[in-house]
């Protein structure tokens, strides 16, 4: 059957927050930050801006994969597309990326993007990304990303 690629809709909230904690429990993340069904369709479909946008790749009545992403902002570069998550089924991995990827840059391209990023654990790090032209900058280029999660947002430990 044919993989679709679609936006996500009101319907699809809580099967793509199963494959949510699908991909958490394979990256052993734990499920602790994981925001409920209702916020994710609020803050997806309802909030303006939206806080992320979603596609969902669907096989039949199953969504199969997904691509979190939003849109940012690059000094260098103006609007760049970002990509939070990225999950796709094990036996249909390869099309299903295949297919997100190519529908995010499209987005990227009509959204006069000049770049997409994303982050990328070691366990999802292949050589699928380079072969569709991606770039690892920690290597190339000697970037690496930085956090503060939200239990450092405290100001006494800022220094």
């Amino acid at each position: 059957m044919a993989a679709i690629i679609r936006d996500v809709e009101q319907k699809d909230f809580t099967e793509l927050r199963s494959l949510m904690l699908e991909n958490a429990a394979r990256q052993d993340l734990g499920v602790t930050r994981l925001p409920s069904v209702e916020k994710l369709a609020i803050d997806c479909l309802k909030s303006q801006p939206p806080k992320f946008n979603c596609l969902v790749c669907e096989e039949g009545d199953r969504i199969v994969g997904y691509a979190i992403y939003s849109f940012g902002y690059s000094t260098w570069m103006a609007r760049v597309l970002n990509i939070d998550d990225f999950h796709t089924q094990p036996h249909c991995e390869y099309e299903v990326k295949y297919k997100l990827l190519k529908r995010l840059i499209k987005i990227a391209i009509e959204k006069d993007c000049k770049r997409t990023a994303w982050t990328s654990s070691a366990s999802d790090h292949d050589e699928f990304w380079t072969k569709q032209g991606a770039v690892d900058v920690t290597v190339t280029e000697a970037w690496h990303q930085c956090r503060v999660d939200k239990s450092n947002f405290n100001t006494s430990k800022l220094k």
